[in-house]
């Protein structure tokens, strides 16, 4: 049903310039016309300068700081303001359509031409269209900037172009409008933005009409040029957002046809022709309005990305196909009736997907859409099936408000029931609906157990939000490392931070691990989730915490780690090498707008130039993934001559390197807990070793052997609960963390069907050409930061060798006798440590100055690439219309000059 509303909905869409087009094929008149209005735009001076100054605008608009801070090769700066720049460009091309007419007296004469009223209204409405389509036309040399400069995804900026066109010929009827009740090309362009003005704002316009009745926000929100823009500029062609701008050309085209055939009212008959067709007017807005609702029940849209990011899966379609019709499954949707701004592209999104589901499931499947409204008797059913209610701060009307709403799924079958409790702007809406579709449908679930630690993953007042999200999928249960785990109860075991655990734990650990059993293991040099207030005090260095805490006298003394932190009998297990005191550090950055203030151990894994494979392909749980973050990280190596397989799954850059604990940490203390404590040093140096270091592996036996199967991941904070509460929250980062772990938890379990659906998202398609310039900048940093520490070194062994000479002579001295030469040399060793520190304490201090002064220069210099490409950006689009308007010109000026008599010719 959807589909074909859906279809009805594309093909009504298009009707309206199906019939312009067929009557210009069909009218001489008609074309005549257009030719007239067509050339008289391009004749002149003016419609090239027009044309330039929105391709300059157009650029500045859409190249801004902001650009390159967000390193993206798309048009989202220029789409967030592109209905503004409508304002200005729709009246000035229209603003001469009729005004020019009434000005130049020859409004009547093109009235007696032998056409109706209808053609010669369509015959000016299409040449302000292909005057507005040439206009874009002109900026896609913006398009071909972005090629330059990255890799853009040109299915999503088509559609957005073309999404640009129909915003423009929906307003131009709007503008052709204002023309015609007016003389005065100003006036037309002054009214014409006010009118143009109104679906581009209506969202931001108060809901109540005079205290009478208040219009739903989405409502507004709805009849809004912006939101029906926004599909086209997501990568799809809606047919609902193709519907509304046809819709608003047919109202106002509607209108220009009255005004022009007011000439045939008699005098006597004004009044009432005029009730009649304002009557006619608002029957039409009302079956507009009407339709346009229904055609928000239509789910036709044409994908266009280059991941097809909004079609549905063939996982979620075989899901649908396989559901047992016998045993149903039902969803409730219960959704708020209005939602914040912000979360309206997620209520559309969630609504179109169950519609699809309720389709394409069929009598297998039963969706009820349940609206929402505060303290109904809804909300008391949402809250007792498990769906929570979201409180978000939101501007309306003005002020900001506190408010709760509701956009939870909840499922269920005869197997199972489960419930998805909120979704966020940065939900994988599709992922999330198939995985618990797929979890109810299924008679048996798989067990995932996870293993007690100090990390305290499971279990207490801080679970962890993995096991939350775990149970929606899998059962999952705590294991006691104390006692011997069944290798039969658990499909995988999971272990966070086992280097906490004690020797007899280890064993009984590492004795599940020999059984070939899948594991997950998450161990950190540095766990910094586990850590607050500025002082180190969980590592595997560390020894473990005191029970009870440090003022607790009657507690015995913590059992001490087994292989003191080292996890060095899993790591004979295994076959790995894995160094408890070594933290990664990596100076690729993909995002600018962090600047410096991130420190070098967050690395970010990503494909990039220096590293195609930093995310494997060769393991499902990583192949679609763009970017995972992970902090303090360490390194696992695989051990020569080990017969497994061994498969990367994280890795990072070349220019990376690794720091041993004392290089980054430093002896503190505590005066919170009154121990000695750790705490990260302010100055690091860092020395790249220039390979490539492998964070994340996977660990199998060789094929038709027997042995450990784990997933060893050097970084407990990767799977931190920030990661999982950044998808209900709307964010320009989208780190894949959260779809690395589970993945790594499916592949494990042997459970994949989710693993496609959870991957997909959209390529991070960066400004390839800046980031290559910015890398070299960075190479030369850390060269020069590299030659500032060898100069300083340089210099305290001159200073060490010169002790050296003197230590020598005073012990050469045969002048001497013992006692003197002992005074001596300790007189000359405490002035010559004295010296030492200060001449440290100095140099360290230049070579500081010295390199910050080399990171300014690196900024300056980023800076100036970005404002080289800046340039670029805005002087190279206007060139073309610049030139054609110089040919155009010069024709004219040659044309006019050669029919002139040479006589009137002036001569000097």
């Amino acid at each position: 049903m959807q589909s074909a509303i859906g279809l009805l909905v594309f093909l009504a869409a298009l009707l309206p310039f199906a019939v312009a087009l067929w009557r210009f094929v069909s009218s001489p008149t008609l074309r005549a016309v257009y030719r007239r209005n067509v050339a008289s735009y391009f004749s002149g001076v003016i419609g090239y300068l027009f044309i330039v100054v929105f391709v300059v605008a157009a650029s500045l608009l859409a190249f801004s700081q902001r650009f390159f801070t967000d390193n993206l090769a798309n048009l989202d700066q220029l789409s967030e303001v592109f209905p503004i720049l409508l304002l200005f460009l729709v009246p000035a091309i229209t603003m001469a359509a009729w005004a020019d007419e009434r000005k130049l007296g020859t409004e009547e004469l093109l009235f007696t031409l032998p056409a109706s009223d209808f053609d010669i209204l369509i015959g000016k409405y299409l040449s302000v269209l292909s005057v507005y389509t040439a206009v874009l036309a002109f900026s896609v040399t913006d398009l071909l900037f972005l090629e330059w400069i990255g890799n853009p995804d040109w299915g999503a900026l088509g559609t957005t172009y073309l999404g640009y066109w129909f915003a423009g010929a929906g307003l131009l009827g709007a503008g052709m409008l204002m023309s015609a009740i007016t003389g005065s090309t100003t006036v037309a362009f002054v009214l014409g933005a006010v009118v143009c003005a109104i679906p581009v704002f209506i969202a931001a316009a108060p809901r109540s009409f005079f205290g009478l009745f208040e219009l739903p926000q989405e409502a507004l929100t709805a009849l809004s040029v912006s939101e029906n823009l926004r599909d086209f500029t997501l990568g799809v062609i809606p047919a609902d957002g193709m519907f509304y701008f046809a819709s608003l050309c047919v109202f106002t085209l509607y209108l220009n046809y009255i005004v022009i055939r007011r000439r045939h009212w008699a005098a006597d008959v004004s009044a009432l022709m005029g009730v009649q067709y304002t009557l006619r007017a608002v029957s039409l807005a009302t079956i507009l309005v009407a339709l346009n609702v229904l055609a928000n029940y239509g789910t036709m849209r044409a994908d266009l990305t280059g991941e097809r990011l909004y079609t549905l899966t063939d996982a979620t379609r075989s899901l649908l196909d396989e559901i047992d019709p016998n045993q149903p499954v039902q969803i409730q949707a219960f959704v708020s009736e209005e939602v914040p701004r912000e979360f309206v592209p997620v209520r559309k999104r969630l609504l179109g997907l169950l519609r699809q589901y309720d389709q394409l499931g069929g009598q297998k499947v039963d969706v009820r859409f349940v609206s929402v409204e505060p303290f109904s008797a809804e909300v008391e059913e949402a809250e007792q099936l498990g769906i929570e209610p979201q409180r978000v701060v939101s501007e309306r009307d003005g002020r900001q408000t506190e408010e709760d709403i509701y956009l939870g799924v909840f499922f269920t079958s005869p197997y199972d029931e489960e419930t998805i409790s909120r979704v966020g702007p940065g939900s994988k809406l599709e992922y999330e609906l198939t995985r618990t579709l797929g979890t109810v449908a299924n008679k048996e679930r798989l067990t995932v157990g996870v293993l007690e630690t100090d990390a305290g993953v499971i279990g207490g007042q801080n679970e962890w939000q993995i096991v939350e999200e775990l149970k929606l999928q899998y059962n999952v249960e705590a294991v006691s490392p104390d006692a011997e785990i069944d290798e039969e109860k658990y499909d995988v075991l999971m272990a966070v931070m086992p280097s906490s655990l004690t020797q007899p734990q280890m064993d009984n650990f590492v004795t599940y691990v020999k059984s070939g059993k899948p594991v997950l293991v998450f161990d950190d040099p540095f766990p910094m989730t586990l850590n607050g207030g500025g002082f180190v005090t969980v590592a595997p260095r560390l020894s473990k915490p005191t029970p009870g805490g440090p003022f607790n006298r009657q507690q015995q003394p913590p059992e001490p780690k087994a292989d003191d932190g080292t996890l060095a009998t899993l790591m004979r297990t295994l076959k790995l090498s894995w160094t408890h005191d070594s933290i990664l550090w990596d100076r690729y950055n993909p995002h600018p707008e962090f600047g410096t203030r991130i420190p070098l151990e967050y690395v970010f894994v990503k494909n990039r130039r220096e590293n195609p494979a930093a995310l494997s392909d060769d393991s499902p749980a990583t192949t679609g993934l763009e970017e995972v973050l992970v902090a303090y990280p360490g390194e696992v190596q695989n051990t020569k001559g080990a017969e497994h397989q061994f498969t990367p799954l994280l890795v990072s850059g070349a220019n990376s390197g690794l720091l041993q604990w004392e290089d980054l940490f430093e002896s503190s203390f505590n005066p919170f807990t009154f121990q000695p404590a750790q705490r990260l040093k302010q100055d690091v140096t860092y020395v790249m070793d220039g390979d490539v270091h492998a964070i994340a592996a996977h660990i199998q036996p060789a094929e038709g052997e027997e042995g450990p199967n784990v997933i060893f991941v050097a970084d407990a904070d990767c799977v931190a609960d920030w990661f999982f509460q950044m998808r209900l929250q709307e964010s320009a980062f989208e780190f894949d963390n959260v779809s690395f772990v589970l993945n790594a938890v499916d592949i494990l379990a042997g459970q994949d069907e989710f693993v496609a659906v959870r991957s997909r998202r959209a390529k991070q398609r960066t400004l390839t050409k800046v980031e290559d310039r910015t890398a070299t900048f960075y190479d030369d940093l850390q060269q020069n930061k590299e030659r500032v520490e060898s100069e300083l070194d340089e210099q305290l062994e001159e200073r060490r060798e010169t002790f050296a000479k003197r230590k020598e002579l005073v012990e050469q001295d045969d002048d001497l006798d013992p006692r003197q030469k002992q005074q001596q040399l300790a007189l000359l060793a405490s002035e010559e440590q004295l010296k030492m520190e200060v001449f440290e304490e100095n140099a360290r201090r230049d070579a500081k100055r010295e390199n910050e002064k080399l990171q300014a220069k690196t900024l300056r210099d980023i800076r100036k690439t970005e404002e080289l490409f800046w340039l670029v950006a805005i002087l190279a689009p206007p060139l073309p219309a610049v030139l054609l308007g110089l040919i155009v010109s010069i024709v004219r000026v040659t044309s006019e000059r050669q029919t002139v008599d040479p006589d009137r010719l002036r001569r000097d």
